[in-house]
């Protein structure tokens, strides 16, 4: 059979002007020569192609339909006005702006016209401006000669085998394998090697869990129904199959591979298997057809990387890569569309963090789409030792970098054993290496959430296992999550008040998370004109009790005078040379001592209220006497007697952990406490929220 396209092949080879992908206009352009549109791939794949039969392709198209400056200033607004508030606050805090080009749709009438010239639309992506469409060459050709098309790029349709399945499974262990060497707040029970090789325990015992941060994983499907995930159903945001929006199919055979992944960063069994970031909030794309490898696959992904921004993700965890239609020449940080998606979802502010892939060993052994990509965290696979597995593929890029950039466990890691309800397995893979080190990104995240993904994997690299010497088989080395944590200071006031006492005005306040803290620094001045003068500084109090409670500290100010305004500025002190994540806290109080005859005695509000874990209950006598502070119920019931003896005069803090006088826990709701001084009583109320 004659190709039909080899004579006008050779013709628009002869006039072909390259014109990169991403060169699209904002508002509407000139036409593109069709001479200038064809890429040398998609010749390429032209000329091997008979007539009828079908290829991929993206088509980029020159503009977003907009005809005037005006009109693309309306789209701006309106794109900016669709971002979700979790977007908008990413954006601002990673990026520094608010919607762009990319935001604008795809003008719905030029993608209305690629299907009516026969062209079967897969994908339409806002980001790129482009449409991935499967068509013969008389199709592809037709679809040239659009004035609003840029540029047409094939999908490369060479096949391979697929060098290694996404992740390879092993039966329970029976053999004795190391368990915690030391205390740690959980029970990690088998889990605890792959967790304290990058020092996750430390960061759990400092109260981080990932709290706050919104985690996309991106795989084959998820079963929730494994006990390791009884607390992580509720902080499911969304959960979405791209293989059924994309293919209209359904009845894909079941796979334990994202089930198991989610179980390696958000798992959460005290005793068999603790997650990294057990407390985090997620996002499940289903965008990986075990059945078949196909280039439709990689649309999947950009379109579920597209979903996740706009719902303000912060980090995408991927145990995907593609290879069989790119060579390593294709590794080069820009040809691939997945590899452009993620560093695109980079520069929104998305920390995207991808497997290496496990071609190690095989005669491709390099890195697999996006992993090649500059921005993205591309993740290596070690034993428990901290061996390289042999599996775990290797750089470098094409174009000479350093991949992978860190390592983490990949070989015999303990998942949840799907689809049972509450057994666990041991599997390899660079797929399990991934999430790992994503929920460390997520901890990293809680504690310092305006990390740029720049700053993010900079950390990670110069405070891994050999950032003095990085190479192509390990890259910087095994993630040690406490060093990175530890290269800036945190704190985090939750509360701050001024109480009028017999002695003065008592300061009050709770902190959380303290990260390289020193002390805490208090000013005042006479409100409203005075200056500020430094009052006294605070020192941090050694860690103890709940890492996830508040602390609770106090001053008494004694140089002051009734009636007389005041506002005090309290503000975190840390480390010298550190860059110090911390907002101020203000309080402002009229002093009013109160009665000057007679003995005084005052009971001051719980901090925090409400609370989860703990809360501090402070108090204040002016003589001695004998004090009980006791917890009711709403029925009055008594719950537990905090104190029942005599003091003298000073201020004094007791703390409720939220449990009875046997120790056992209470459930949420509203309690009441009560203080007798002598012939004095006062009390409160406070609400318990677990």
């Amino acid at each position: 059979m004659k190709r039909s396209v080899t004579l006008l092949l050779v013709l628009v080879a002869s006039l072909a002007i390259e014109a990169g992908p991403l060169d699209q206009r904002p508002f509407g352009t000139d036409a593109v020569p069709a001479a200038s549109k064809i890429s040398d791939r998609l010749q390429e794949a032209l000329s091997a192609r008979l007539s009828g039969d079908r290829l991929k392709v993206w088509i980029y198209l020159a503009d977003k339909g907009d005809a005037d400056r005006t009109g693309y200033a309306a789209a701006l607004n309106a794109a900016e006005d669709r971002l979700t508030p979790r977007a908008r606050r990413r954006l601002a805090m990673r990026r520094g702006s608010l919607a762009g080009w990319e935001d604008i749709p795809v003008h719905a009438p030029y993608v209305d016209r690629i299907a009516e010239l026969g062209g079967q639309i897969h994908h339409v992506s806002r980001w790129s401006n482009a449409v991935s469409v499967s068509g013969s060459p008389e199709v592809i050709l037709r679809l040239v000669e659009l004035p609003f098309v840029l540029k047409i790029e094939a999908v490369n349709t060479l096949r391979r085998p697929r060098p290694v399945p996404p992740g390879q499974f092993a039966p329970s262990e029976t053999t004795a394998r190391p368990r915690r060497t030391r205390a740690t707040r959980f029970d990690y029970g088998p889990s605890f090697v792959q967790a304290d090789q990058l020092q996750v325990p430390a960061l759990h015992d400092l109260g981080l869990s990932g709290q706050g941060v919104l985690v996309a994983l991106f795989d084959t499907g998820f079963d929730l129904d494994h006990a390791a995930f009884d607390s992580l159903r509720t902080r499911v945001e969304a959960q979405r199959v791209f293989l059924e929006d994309h293919m209209g199919v359904s009845g894909f055979p079941f796979h334990p591979h994202g089930t198991q992944v989610l179980s390696t960063i958000g798992g959460y069994a005290p005793g068999q298997l603790v997650g990294p970031a057990y407390g985090a909030r997620y996002l499940l794309a289903s965008t990986e057809a075990v059945a078949f490898e196909h280039q439709i696959e990689e649309d999947w992904w950009v379109a579920a990387v597209e979903w996740a921004d706009s719902l303000g993700v912060d980090v995408i965890s991927s145990s995907l890569g593609y290879l069989d239609w790119y060579t390593y020449e294709d590794m080069d940080g820009e040809t691939a569309m997945i590899t452009r998606a993620a560093s695109m979802a980079a520069d929104r502010g998305i920390v995207v963090v991808n497997v290496m892939g496990n071609q190690g060993g095989e005669s491709y052994e390099k890195m697999a789409a996006p992993a090649d990509a500059e921005q993205v965290i591309s993740v290596g696979g070690v034993d428990a030792a901290g061996r390289r597995a042999e599996f775990s593929a290797i750089g470098p890029t094409f174009d000479g970098r350093i991949k992978p950039d860190v390592m983490a466990m990949g070989q015999g890691v303990y998942t949840v054993d799907a689809p049972s309800v509450d057994g666990y397995t041991r599997s390899d893979g660079t797929s399990f290496a991934a999430p790992l080190v994503a929920g460390v990104v997520a901890l990293l995240l809680e504690a310092y959430p305006h990390w740029t993904p720049e700053k993010v994997q900079s950390v990670l690299r110069r405070t891994a296992g050999q950032a003095a010497a990085p190479d192509t088989l390990n890259g910087y080395g095994i993630v040690r999550a406490a060093d990175a944590l530890m290269t800036e200071s945190r704190g985090v006031v939750r509360s701050f008040a001024a109480e009028s006492g017999p002695g003065g005005v008592f300061l009050a306040w709770t902190a959380g998370l303290e990260i390289n803290l020193l002390s805490y620094q208090i000013e005042r001045r006479t409100y409203p004109d005075g200056p500020f003068e430094s009052l006294a500084s605070v020192p941090v109090a050694p860690s103890g009790g709940d890492p996830q409670g508040s602390k609770a500290y106090d001053y008494t100010d004694t140089d002051v005078q009734p009636g007389t305004s005041y506002e005090y500025w309290l503000q975190p002190v840390g480390r010298a040379g550190l860059a110090l994540t911390a907002e101020p806290a203000v309080t402002r109080i009229d002093y009013t001592p109160g009665a000057a005859d007679g003995p005084a005695a005052v009971l001051f509000p719980n901090a925090p209220n409400p609370f989860a874990a703990s809360t501090s209950i402070r108090f204040e006598l002016s003589e001695p006497a004998h004090v009980t502070l006791t917890i009711y119920d709403l029925l009055g019931r008594k719950v537990r007697v905090l104190v029942d003896e005599t003091h003298g005069p000073g201020r004094y803090t007791r703390t409720w952990n939220g449990t009875d006088e046997d120790g056992r826990t209470v459930p949420s709701g509203v309690y009441l406490y009560r203080m007798t001084a002598g012939a004095i009583e006062a009390g409160d109320k406070m609400l318990l929220l677990r």
